[in-house]
């Protein structure tokens, strides 16, 4: 795949219930993570609230340098 397309994919805009389904967390908790500065860096397109595929996927992957094995 070429670097356009990579960037392209990478900075494709996602919905509250995308971006819920793919965490699998409710439209609900994204609303929460968002009022209280948790959850992917969202913004604001007009009334509603998008956020970048990648944002979505940096925050899975600081949520997975977080897990604790213990």
């Amino acid at each position: 795949m070429s670097d356009m397309a990579n960037r392209s994919n990478d900075d494709k805009i996602l919905t509250l219930d995308e971006v819920a389904q793919i965490l699998k967390v409710s439209v609900g908790t994204l609303r929460t993570w968002r009022t209280k500065g948790g959850g992917p860096k969202g913004f604001r397109a007009g009334k509603y609230v998008r956020y970048r595929r990648s944002a979505v996927e940096q925050f899975i992957t600081e949520q997975k340098g977080k897990e604790n094995y213990s």
